[in-house]
Formats: structure tokens, sequence, C-alpha cells
């Protein structure tokens, strides 16, 4: 990379080439097909406790390593950065999953339900023209610890170079504290994910923070605590949903659930989409 600008622009500017596949439940699939609509999640509502945090703990530790060197009027620039991102993690910034893989075991238990759940294969193009007219970011999550170390790197870098400057033509701290460390985390630390997570092979499409008052931000009843998330539109005008497989999880039923999910595909008028059996060889029934 020539510059630390690059590496930022890198993480999130590659195109999805390949199908990406939303797993979900019965009630998921239905919902999704029938609203044209998929659910994005706040980051701190998800199956990750560690989201979100990760980044912060490492900008965090790049600060303080920094921070350890630096001198009087640079150690100050770089405190006032830390205390910008403290309690960002609380912003609405909501998430939707995708998988590269089509049938995946661990997938299928955490967000197939207890049987017969729904890998919902969506052409990349259309995600991608779904998340650009949302003004979603559409990227691939970051696990080697690598990548992620030099990611954060490069945004401490940038954010503090831009500081410096500005302080240098008198016009800090007109920016928010820390300058724009806070809101560029929001756009990067959802796809820093634990390397324990590698095997998901995720894309996310990722809000800018949002608005509670905004029509599409709703709340929905969670196992502990209600979860909030936005309604993200698949469809609008004539432009219409575009998906390049259906997979059904492991199921007692196959020939059956085959036939239901088919009939319900072509009564909302997507016939053409295909509908196939997963492969893995598990019960659960």
């Amino acid at each position: 990379m020539d510059s630390e600008s690059d590496i930022l622009t890198a993480a999130v500017s590659r195109q999805p080439q390949t199908t990406l596949y939303h797993y979900t439940t019965q009630a998921g699939f239905l919902g999704i097909i029938r609203e044209r609509e998929i659910w994005a999640t706040h980051t701190q509502h998800l199956n990750d406790q560690r989201e979100y945090r990760l980044a912060i703990d490492m900008v965090s530790a790049e600060i303080a390593r920094q921070q350890a060197a630096a001198n009087g009027e640079n150690r100050w620039v770089l405190s006032e950065m830390l205390e910008g991102i403290r309690g960002i993690e609380g912003m609405n910034v909501c998430v939707c999953s995708f998988s590269e893989d089509r049938d995946s075991l661990p997938q299928w238990r955490a967000y197939g339900g207890s049987t017969s759940g729904y890998a919902i294969g969506f052409n990349p193009g259309f995600l991608a023209d779904v998340a650009k007219r949302e003004r979603f970011l559409l990227a691939k999550c970051l696990y080697k610890q690598e990548e992620q170390a030099a990611l954060v790197q490069a945004l401490v870098a940038v954010v503090f170079s831009e500081n410096v400057k500005m302080k240098e033509d008198g016009k800090y701290p007109v920016a928010p504290q820390g300058g724009y460390l806070a809101a560029r985390l929001h756009k990067y630390a959802p796809i820093l994910k634990h390397p324990s997570f590698a095997e998901e092979r995720e894309w996310r499409m990722i809000s800018l923070p949002l608005s509670s008052r905004l029509p599409r931000f709703e709340f929905r009843p969670g196992k502990s605590m209600v979860i909030p998330y936005y309604r993200v539109p698949l469809k609008e005008s004539e432009n219409e949903i575009r998906l390049d497989e259906v997979v059904i999880g492991p199921t007692p039923h196959t020939e059956q659930s085959c036939n239901a999910a088919r009939n319900f595909l072509v009564s909302r008028g997507l016939e053409d989409v295909p509908v196939n059996m997963s492969a893995v060889p598990y019960r659960n029934w």
C-alpha cells in the first residue's frame, strides 16, 4: 500500500463476486420475501459479545502506544482522540450479515432455528445496489489479526495527521473531540471480527449512525432484552429483488420442504429462483 489511506480504502472497497447468503429461520425467510426487506440489527445486540469493543480496544491500545513516545503537544492530541471514542459503541449503527458459504453447519445451528432454516442467496450486484441506495456500506469482515492491526494503525495515523494539520491551521478543536476518529470507527469497527468467527466468511451491510426516530427504526423482543433494528428495503419502485438461490437447511421433511419453498417463491413472483437442500448430514430432530 502507498499510504495509510490506501489501507483504509482497500478494507471497504472490495466488491463481492459470488452469491452472498443470509441464514435465517422459517419466519425470517417468509418475512424477507413477503415484505421485500431485511433487518439490520444494532451492533450491540449481535451474537459476538465483543462486537465493536474489539475495534475500540485495539484503537485505544494503539493510541496509548503512540502516547508513550509522543511529546507534549502530540500527546495532548492523542489524549483528545482517546476521549472522543469513549462510549461510542452505544450509537445506533446497524448491520445485516451475509456469508460466502451456502451450506454451513455452524450457521445452520446458530441462525437457522431448531430445524429447517434457510440460506437466502442474494445476487452480489443487487446487494451492492441496495447498500448504495440506502447509504449503507457493504464490506467483507477482517479476521486476521495482522490485517486488523494494520487497519487500526492506519486509522489512528490518518486521524492524528488530520488533527495536527487542523491545529497548525488554527482550526482545532473545531471538529468533534478527537477529530473524526469516532465517525470513522462507525465505518470500520463492524468489520473487525474475532478470529474465532472466521469460518462464517462474513460480509456486512453497515449503516451510518441512525436516529431512533426514523420510520424504519424498530424494536423487537429478544431472549433477554428489547432488540433495536432497522428495516432495510430490498425493493425500490420497479426494481425487483434478485436472488440466486435458496438453500434449505437440514430437515426431516426434505421433499415437502422443497415443494413448499418453491410454491411460496412462485406465489411471490420468484419462480426462477432455484431451491436446493443442504448436504450437511446434521440431525436435530
